[in-house]
């Protein structure tokens, strides 16, 4: 088994050529000829993957995020003591471990948009629509791209405040979760959109949303959004995409004839937490 299976493997389940353009994916360092001793899967490829790598045996790392989030050519060795992407480059490049990205085009796949509305047993009612600007008012798209197909919209079976959803998403993730606007807001009308759903405010707006749920929206937006009449739920983006590493094992493990053993996942990575200080949280 080669790298280039694991890139086939990823490619017909998620196509590269529906990630967004610029977006760098695909094998961002390393050999397809090479024969793969061992996959690690996971959010983020930072340096500690890579000695997470080494332990496991694993040759190649397939991540959601890429280390470099434009395709401009190649990195410069010159530069590893200066920048974060070019040093975990050069460590996987030493380490001899191929590291893939499969970023927006797992994003738009059917399976990950589904899967926080899904899980939260809402009722699925499309896509988000995209929106176009003429004489500064906002409509809806005739002809969707390929780029609007992030964020999808579903009605609520039985509507609950904003606390209250707020509340049962935590129990879910087991990690605090930032609610933006009156907690005691009604909703009955919600998008989700994993990672970051900042760009997707006017598009709820739109379409008349309650409620965005997401990873992350950057104060401004947040702000924005509120002052505007929508409430929004912040999971952290980590948390938000964390399923999607599982859905990107699932395609390996399915489409490939690589063992269970030679195939893992990073659960979680640890790069922050939440700190309770009596009856307040607090982000680290």
């Amino acid at each position: 088994m080669k790298v280039a299976d694991v890139l086939d493997a990823i490619d017909a389940s998620f196509p590269f050529d529906h990630a967004f353009t610029g977006d760098a994916v695909g094998l961002l360092i390393g050999d397809a000829a090479m024969p793969v001793a061992g996959v690690l899967v996971c959010l983020d490829p930072g340096l500690a993957t890579i000695a997470r790598a080494q332990e496991l045996g694993a040759n190649v790392i397939v991540s959601h995020h890429p280390i470099r989030f434009n395709n401009h050519g190649y990195f410069n060795i010159s530069h590893v003591v200066n920048t974060y992407p070019e040093r975990v480059l050069s460590a996987a490049l030493t380490a001899g471990i191929a590291v893939i990205a499969a970023h927006t085009n797992v994003d738009v796949a059917q399976g990950p948009r589904l899967y926080w509305g899904t899980k939260l047993d809402f009722e699925h009612i499309g896509p988000l629509p995209g929106i176009v600007s003429e004489m500064g008012f906002p409509r809806q798209k005739d002809t969707p791209e390929q780029s609007d197909y992030y964020g999808e919209l579903w009605q609520v079976h039985n509507p609950r405040t904003l606390n209250q959803l707020a509340a049962e998403i935590a129990g879910i993730t087991g990690s605090c979760v930032r609610a933006y606007g009156e907690g005691d807001t009604v909703v009955k009308t919600i998008v989700t959109a994993t990672g970051s759903g900042g760009g997707r405010i006017a598009e709820a707006q739109v379409a008349g949303a309650d409620l965005i749920i997401s990873g992350e929206y950057g104060y401004h937006a947040a702000l924005a959004a509120v002052e505007s009449g929508l409430t929004l739920i912040e999971l952290g983006h980590d948390l938000s995409e964390l399923p999607l590493v599982k859905f990107i094992a699932e395609a390996i493990h399915t489409r490939t004839a690589l063992s269970n053993d030679k195939l893992h996942i990073e659960e979680r990575p640890a790069l922050w937490r939440s700190i309770s200080v009596g009856t307040e949280a607090l982000d680290d």
